[in-house]
């Protein structure tokens, strides 16, 4: 909608931000005015991590809105099927019922991924609102005098006493509400695209894998299979290029948010997985299409070919990490080893 230019949308993402950035000042806040309290400000550092590290990701998704348009645009066009239009020349229905059913396939495992993601995060993000205003309504209907809880840990100065009366606390706890909805939305819009453009990745590899296999087709002659490999290098330079683009409560809060902390970095490495795999099979396609019974020709520019895939593409953070399932796997192993030097400590 940004990259549409809808102005209202503009004012909406605007107003989001500045409140979103608000409530991450009021905790910042609420640190150094609890400053050596570890424990007290432990319990408020995760949301706040959390809710600085989605505004970041909202901000910078925000500024490449046009380019990113611009890449869903062209995966809703097809562009890089419309490009295999050489393929139709002959009977070669089958290799495009089989790319249809390729996509058909990726976009039911994304579209269910998704909705299942959105929800388990929905279910974290709402937790910090739903979890004290429950606590609030319990008090009031028992006519406990406890102070009214808040969905973060914040602190409003000059307004410390003023804000647990009405009808400052619902505006008040409205107001962290709303940041917590922009995180939630947030890491949906940023992951949720991760996915999608991985995904697209992943069709784009397992359709070149059939269409390499089909440029050795019977029914072409040697200059059309020439032609035909050359069009496949040029798809895989294009998929590279595309590469290139309180107690009780608090331990519920805490054991969701690392579940969903987990699945979110499960997100990021699995997919990136299944791109090294499909890029894997490429030499493997090039090396059982019918090769043998081409030009020698036909045979020197495959050879290019397979040199050209031999090298795995794979996804990475800033060439530091490589989105894998060896590195989730390392990353709990050093997450679990860090918890038990934790506990060990605590306990003594």
């Amino acid at each position: 909608m940004v990259g549409e230019n809808k102005s209202w949308w503009n004012r909406l993402y605007y107003f989001m931000i500045i409140m979103h950035w608000y409530n991450t000042y009021l905790q910042v806040e609420f640190f150094c005015a609890n400053m050596g309290e570890l424990k007290t400000i432990t319990e408020g550092l995760c949301s706040f991590c959390s809710i600085t590290v989605t505004g970041i990701k909202i901000m910078r998704l925000h500024s490449f809105s046009d380019e990113i348009y611009i890449m869903l645009q062209q995966m809703k066009g097809h562009e890089f099927l419309k490009s295999i239009n050489f393929l139709k020349k002959g009977n070669n229905k089958d290799i495009f019922t089989k790319i249809d059913k390729i996509m058909k396939a990726k976009w039911r495992e994304v579209n269910l991924n998704l909705r299942l993601y959105s929800l388990s995060v929905g279910v974290v993000a709402g937790t910090y609102s739903i979890v004290p205003a429950v606590i609030n309504l319990v008090n009031l209907f028992q006519g406990n005098d406890i102070p009214k809880r808040f969905v973060y840990k914040t602190y409003y100065r000059y307004m410390e006493e003023a804000k647990y009366h009405s009808p400052l606390h619902e505006l008040l706890f409205c107001s962290e509400s709303l940041s917590g909805f922009t995180t939630w939305a947030g890491v949906i819009s940023f992951d949720g695209l991760y996915v999608l453009l991985t995904m697209h990745l992943v069709t784009m590899f397992s359709s070149l894998n059939l269409i390499i296999k089909e440029t050795s087709n019977a029914n072409f002659n040697d200059a059309e299979k020439q032609f035909f490999l050359h069009e496949c290098i040029k798809h895989h330079t294009r998929a590279l290029k595309f590469v290139k683009s309180e107690r009780d409560s608090q331990t519920l809060v805490m054991i969701l948010y690392l579940i969903a902390a987990f699945y979110q970095l499960l997100q990021f490495c699995w997919y990136g997985q299944r791109v090294q795999n499909e890029s894997v099979e490429l030499p493997k396609s090039v090396y059982e299409c019918d090769w043998y019974k081409c030009s020698k020709k036909f045979k020197t520019t495959l050879h290019i070919l397979l040199l050209d895939v031999q090298k795995t593409v794979d996804i990475s953070a800033y060439n530091m990490f490589v989105m894998s399932l060896e590195t989730y796997l390392a990353i709990v192993k050093t997450a679990v080893s860090y918890f038990t030097a934790l506990q060990t400590l605590t306990e003594e």
